[in-house]
């Protein structure tokens, strides 16, 4: 896919085990139209319809009008219960991976390509490319997702406080397909963090949160408004990092002002991105600190993200700390040492498909 194509607790009903479900929105619609066939076949049984039948009927015109609405509402009924079964029998699967699970299905080797820039399964679907953009490398993984539970937090070694592992350590303990450096919350004592729905960390700092809910969407607020917007109680939230700022707001870019963010300095950058249709993303590291990129800055990097589509982008941890992972693959030159720094946290992105369900 080339750039021109270009948020509460756990849920309560959450699986608990790896499992499928052929029921979707299609599947309830139809449903739906099955119980008002039945409720017209009760209708017509209990005799709601006489009193319409009689005043249709005083002269005896409409004789053999009742079985005809009998057998109607009956063949009514009994096409619907065929196409329902036949798209039960022919839908694709969802397949979900539980909130509760460390470590995600592992990827099929043969779905990636031989340079580790694309992978493609049934439930997933990853390209990366990179460009030559302001004297630095811009490098973009595109991801689709079945199942919004695809797209995940890690901390170092399922464990929150003090542990801290690389981004390629942290990718491989989880199985992931795509992973990327995350808010590095265990460097700072304040900020937001939400894991597997839980409140982890809040201590507001001035930064903006970016929340995810179990539908795969984001939600950016202020740290200090998370528990008094009602965000969290309008939407089942999952996860959540503090780092920002907000870098594209409904396909725009946002004036970077503040001098918290240093806006005008070049340096590497990350963000992680979302498109206007579900469950598409994008994920961008611009290098820096190294011979061959000098960085960018803030508000150039948001210009940059606005025009690749995307409808709502975050700055995540950049500097030494941006790290993009594919296949466990580290794409992108880091700063000035190739060596990848331990981090707290990863965001990223799993097959949903357990080997034997592969196919």
């Amino acid at each position: 896919m080339s750039r021109d194509q270009h948020s509460r607790s756990p849920a309560k009903n959450a699986p608990q085990n790896h499992k499928k479900s052929s029921v979707g929105k299609v599947l309830d619609a139809l449903i739906y139209l099955l119980l008002f066939s039945v409720f017209l076949v009760s209708l017509v049984r209990f005799g709601a319809v006489d009193a319409v039948l009689g005043m249709l009927n005083g002269s005896g015109k409409n004789e053999g009008r009742e079985f005809s609405l009998y057998q109607d509402a009956g063949n009514l009924c009994g096409e619907a219960e065929a196409y329902i079964a036949d798209v039960v029998r022919n839908r694709d699967p969802v397949y979900v991976i539980p909130i509760d699970t460390f470590e995600a299905p592992v990827p099929d080797p043969s779905k990636y390509d031989e340079a580790f820039e694309n992978y493609e399964d049934k439930t997933i679907e990853v390209h990366y490319h990179k460009e030559r953009l302001h004297e630095s490398w811009f490098h973009y993984a595109e991801i689709r997702i079945k199942h919004p539970s695809q797209f995940r937090m890690a901390l170092a070694d399922n464990q929150f406080g003090k542990k801290r592992r690389t981004p390629s350590r942290q990718a491989r303990q989880v199985n992931a397909v795509v992973a990327v450096n995350g808010c590095f919350y265990n460097r700072r004592p304040f900020g937001f963090l939400m894991h597997r729905g839980q409140i982890l960390l809040n201590k507001p700092a001035g930064l903006d949160v970016l929340l995810i809910d179990s539908e795969g969407n984001f939600h950016i607020i202020r740290d200090e408004e998370v528990m008094s917007s009602g965000v969290l109680e309008k939407n089942e939230m999952v996860s959540a990092v503090a780092f920002g700022p907000q870098l594209v707001k409904d396909g725009q870019a946002m004036r970077i002002t503040s001098r918290f963010w240093q806006p005008d300095t070049t340096e590497p950058r990350t963000a992680i991105c979302q498109y206007e249709d579900d469950l598409h993303y994008l994920i961008c590291i611009g290098e820096g600190r190294n011979t061959e990129s000098k960085g960018i800055t803030m508000q150039t990097f948001a210009d940059e993200l606005a025009k690749t589509g995307v409808k709502t982008a975050y700055n995540l941890d950049g500097g030494q700390s941006g790290t993009l992972i594919i296949g466990n693959h580290r794409k992108n030159r880091i700063g000035w040492s190739s060596k990848e720094k331990a981090q707290g946290d990863i965001l990223y992105f799993a097959t949903a498909l357990e080997e034997n369900e592969r196919g």
